[in-house]
């Protein structure tokens, strides 16, 4: 049984009742993910006895802005669109896979601290994590179109050609209406018969949820249709430790090439965009 260690979850109400955190400098915002992080004490998350044990191997590596607060990837029409965050650095771009060049960005106010992107047909769909407001963007020209609210922090969002599945750092995904971002239904995600904490950013592959979890370089593969955690994929040795350059770099990115069927990986201040290969098993991709 594989075992996958993660850090503890960020305490129920803690981060709506901090209202000044959008006027701190990001330094201070930095130290305090690491001290949520350093008070862990929640038992480790474990692989389902019943799930299969994927294995996955590096096809390549590509350049990544390493000054990039990474918080989601997405592939379209041959490039990577990234979410960037922290305050006064928050963005939407368009990046070149091969060489990591930036070919259009869009930056967000000051006050703004940006989350995962999705994309629903020629629209962008970005969150924000205590703003509370969802951003719509023109895929090709990335002007905003359209704003929206909603009543829970953003962390992940992607679209299951149907619906948008969102994350608020719980153990639960929230759906919504593609088309009015109204909340449908919930999904409680499980491993083990235990609740899994902090899902994250999100992508969907042939036809289940990647989920990385906060502050661990563990992805989790849930089933849509009950919410178990298939499996989980193991990302630790990715990035080389010497290339980690602070605590709060942590993996922060899955991008899902469906033309291609390749999948990416990146973190938060990663110098790097890896291509991965799910290998075992039973490759399914």
């Amino acid at each position: 049984m594989l075992v996958v260690h993660v850090n503890s979850k960020i305490p129920d109400g803690t981060l709506n009742d901090i209202q000044w955190i959008p006027f701190v400098t990001n330094s201070l915002l930095l130290f305090y993910f690491i001290a949520l992080a350093a008070c862990s004490n929640e038992t480790p998350t474990r692989l389902d006895q019943s799930s299969e044990e994927w294995s996955w191997e590096l096809v390549n590596k590509f350049h990544h802005d390493s000054l990039a607060f990474t918080q989601g990837l997405l592939v379209y029409d041959g490039y990577i669109y990234e979410s960037t965050g922290l305050y006064g650095h928050s963005s939407i771009r368009k990046v070149d896979i091969e060489s990591g060049k930036i070919i259009q960005e869009r930056t967000l106010p000051g006050n703004v601290f940006t989350e995962r992107l999705a994309r629903v047909e020629n629209k962008f769909i970005q969150l924000t994590w205590l703003n509370y407001l969802g951003y719509v963007y023109d895929v090709d020209s990335l002007q905003e179109i359209n704003k929206f609210h909603y009543d829970r922090q953003g962390w992940g969002i992607t679209f299951d050609g149907f619906d948008l599945i969102m994350s608020d750092g719980s153990d639960t995904l929230f759906y919504w209406d593609a088309g009015s971002y109204e909340e449908k239904n919930a999904l409680a995600v499980t491993s083990d018969g235990k609740p899994v904490q902090r899902l994250n950013e999100l992508e969907f592959i042939n036809g289940y949820i990647w989920a990385n979890i906060w502050k661990s370089d563990s992805i989790a593969v849930i089933d849509p249709e009950n919410g178990h955690v298939e499996t989980w994929l193991d990302m630790s040795g990715i990035l080389d430790s010497g290339e980690r350059t602070d605590t709060a770099d942590v993996l922060n990115g899955i991008a899902w090439d469906e033309e291609k069927q390749a999948i990416y990986i990146t973190g938060k201040l990663w110098p790097h965009v890896f291509q991965i290969r799910v290998t075992g098993p039973e490759n399914r991709l």
